[in-house]
Parts: C-alpha cells; structure tokens; sequence
C-alpha cells in the first residue's frame, strides 16, 4: 500500500507541475496534452507494476482496498501538507501582502491533481481486471477442444 501512495504522491506531484506550467504559459498546449498523456501512461504502467509485484493471486476485492487505501492517504495527506504551512503563513503576514492570491492557485492545482491520480488508480484498476480477464478467457479456450 506504501507503494501505490508514493506513486500517488509522486504522481500528484508531476500533474500540478504540468498544470502549473502550462498555467504559466511555459508549455503551448500540444506540450501540455502531451505530458498529460506520456506522464499518466507512464505512472499508470508504474501503478500496475508496483499492485502486480505483490501478490499474484491477490483477489479484486484486496486490489481495490489496497488502492483506496493507498489513495485515501494521498487525498488526505497531500492537501495537508501543502495547505497547513500556506494556511499558517497567511496568518502571519498582513493582509496587505497579497497571499490569499497564492493560496487560491495552488488550491486549484490540488484539486486537478488529486483528480488526475484518481483517474490513475482508476485506470490502473482497469488494466489489471482486463488483463484478469485476458488471462482467464485464454485459459478457457486452451481447455476447449
């Protein structure tokens, strides 16, 4: 379960520099979409990797329950991390700073990325049970004559 919330984290870490780039007008929009889709193939092959090194004969019900855990602490702790300290500066500094600006962006940015790594989990979710499936109609067909 660690595994998959590092590459959680990791992942939500890599969405919100992409967004934040391509917020900043550093990437032109094919770059974007490109790095959306390389970066989430690549962490979703990582993903799928990282559930089938563990147990082989892991049923559906233990995957899913170890990727909603993995995720669970992803949602919770990612936005903890980043917003305490952004919360407590606020509170610090006059108002005539100007922070609240700052906390609105970066509010975004969790939220579309916390998106984006649920959409991950989802699709590595969906890679294993086609490959399940894969395996158990090859299975199938091998025993029919």
């Amino acid at each position: 379960m660690l595994r998959l919330a590092a590459i959680n984290a990791g992942g939500g870490l890599v969405f919100a520099a992409i967004y934040a780039a391509a917020g900043a007008r550093l990437l032109t929009q094919a770059a974007f979409v490109a790095a959306l889709v390389v970066f989430f193939g690549a962490l979703t092959a990582i993903w799928v990797r990282a559930e089938r090194s563990q147990k082989r004969d892991r049923d559906a019900l233990s995957r899913i329950g170890r990727a909603g855990a993995g995720l669970l602490v992803v949602a919770i702790g990612l936005p903890g991390i980043v917003l305490v300290p952004l919360f407590a500066l606020q509170e610090a500094l006059p108002a005539e700073a100007g922070f609240q600006d700052v906390i609105r962006p970066v509010m975004v940015l969790l939220l579309i990325s916390l998106t984006l790594v649920v959409a991950l989990n989802v699709a590595g979710l969906g890679v294993l049970a086609g490959r399940a499936l894969w395996v158990r109609l090859a299975r199938r067909s091998d025993r029919e004559p």
